[in-house]
């Protein structure tokens, strides 16, 4: 099995050479790395430069593919996207780092399990400490699925798995360009309703929480379009997808959290109205929806509400 891996390059010139060497320590060998410069206006790609010409026998597997002008993360993902060409692929943030392991223990777990998706655990690292060690939740693909619609129980994270390429292909999914927030959540429900998941009980993808340009440190008007504009994306594949409806309570429990975002964050609520056009049918959740919506409803009342909720709905699951 060939391997892509996949790493969007911007603004990392602090981090690029960990992961980069993490990268071509791989003890795995059919890899091809696809780095995407972004128009980074640091010493980045200088800096990958280095790490690649360390590693000689690596060099003829790495493809560094420049782009004209910056055009933001989702659009530098679905540039690596459409140039690899292993048989699943594994995308890889530029301030993180794996273990030397990652890319061999997932494949042995996919060409063991048949999944189509198999996870690795992860560890949060913040100034250079390992702050908190993740692994998979055991569950099966529903209810893994229903965690994710609900949100903000388990990561929507789409790096550090190995996902088969034909996940993509077969059901027409990527990224959408200018979604450079939110944006592996605007993908991975999609990919796991028509996915086998499996994992690995090891933390083998070290994910960085202390880079201050990293897009999760920034809540911008930009990025609060582009979390709503996932959300309408997400809700629209799962509203015409008929072999989703199963889904339907735990994602729109999930909209109720797309206005308590909005009221946390203050966006406005025009805006909100604008990217975000779905409302829940189910009562339950129409109320809850509508209390967030209210601003006279006090933030702390409807969120406790909301919480309850989804916290009953998550024991009924077994999670």
């Amino acid at each position: 099995m060939k391997v892509s891996v996949l790493v969007p390059v911007y603004g990392v010139e602090s981090y690029i050479a960990k992961c980069a060497t993490t990268l071509m320590q791989q003890t795995y060998k059919d890899v091809e790395y696809i780095f995407v410069n972004d128009c980074t206006p640091d010493t980045s790609i200088e800096r990958l430069n280095q790490v690649v010409d360390a590693y000689p026998e690596r060099k003829s597997q790495v493809k560094i593919i420049d782009h004209e002008k910056n055009m933001g993360l989702a659009k530098a993902r679905i540039t690596a996207l459409n140039a690899a060409t292993g048989d699943a692929l594994i995308i890889v943030d530029s301030d993180d780092y794996v273990a030397p392991t990652i890319v061999e223990m997932l494949v042995a777990q996919m060409e063991h399990s048949g999944a189509d998706i198999v996870d690795a655990g992860y560890a949060i690292v913040s100034n250079g400490l390992i702050a908190k060690q993740c692994l998979p939740i055991h569950v099966n693909d529903k209810v893994y699925l229903k965690t994710i619609l609900c949100q903000n129980v388990e990561p929507n994270r789409i790096w550090g798995r190995l996902i088969k390429k034909s996940l993509f292909e077969q059901n027409n999914i990527s990224f959408t360009p200018g979604v450079d927030y939110s944006e592996d959540f605007s993908v991975l429900p999609r990919l796991l309703v028509n996915a086998r998941r499996s994992w690995v009980e090891e933390c083998l993808y070290y994910y960085r929480d202390d880079n201050p340009q990293s897009y999760t440190n920034n809540i911008t008007t930009k990025n609060a379009v582009a979390f709503l504009k996932a959300q309408q994306i997400v809700g629209d594949y799962f509203i015409k997808n008929p072999k989703c409806s199963v889904f339907s309570f735990a994602m729109q429990l999930g909209w109720v959290n797309v206005w308590r975002f909005a009221r946390r964050f203050n966006v406005d609520k025009a805006l909100v109205e604008e990217y975000f056009r779905l409302k829940p049918t189910n009562i339950v959740i129409s109320a809850l929806f509508s209390m967030m919506k209210n601003d006279t409803i006090p933030y702390k009342l409807a969120t406790s509400l909301y919480l309850l909720t989804r916290k009953i709905y998550l024991t009924l699951l077994g999670h």
